[in-house]
């Protein structure tokens, strides 16, 4: 009988390490999220964007809402759109006072930080990816933004200059 027991247990144990083994999670590390360009994206007239080439849709309502305080129709004619190698997305469109940073989250966008940048709205703004942030450049006034998802890192006036 002692026998069957220690053949009983080695079995027991046998079956946990080759179940342990096969219940653990493939990680890659170091991921680099960034998209090297801005994606500029057109609302439907529901709102709703599509960004097929990085396979990722959201409306734009509740953004509009957060800088109008209206969603009655669709005020918004282009979204601007960058990730960073963390993963978060920076979204901004004209007449936005602030660059929205979003993180993913399965089946929806949550804020992690609603930067203000221009008081009045920015006019022309654009995206530009620069190790390790994002750009923001307002085209209208040439003012260059650096940040983060913890927000402005500092004005690139070098950056600036050159654009003049």
């Amino acid at each position: 009988m002692a026998a069957f027991h220690k053949i009983s247990l080695f079995v027991l144990v046998a079956g946990a390490l080759v179940f342990q083994g096969c219940n653990k999670s493939l990680v890659v590390k170091n991921v680099n999220y960034a998209q090297q360009l801005e994606t500029v994206l057109v609302p439907d007239s529901n709102g709703d964007v599509k960004d097929v080439r990085h396979g990722i849709s959201y409306s734009i309502l509740p953004f509009q809402f957060e800088e109008f305080q209206d969603t009655s129709s669709v005020q918004v004619t282009e979204v601007r759109m960058i990730r960073n190698s963390d993963g978060y997305y920076f979204i901004t469109a004209d007449r936005f006072k602030h660059v929205y940073v979003m993180a993913p989250k399965q089946g929806e966008l949550k804020l992690k930080k609603k930067i203000l940048v221009d008081e009045q709205g920015l006019l022309s703004p654009a995206f530009n990816w620069r190790v390790p942030n994002v750009q923001l450049v307002n085209r209208q006034t040439n003012e260059v933004f650096l940040m983060d998802e913890e927000g402005l890192s500092k004005t690139n006036d070098k950056d600036k200059e050159s654009k003049s």
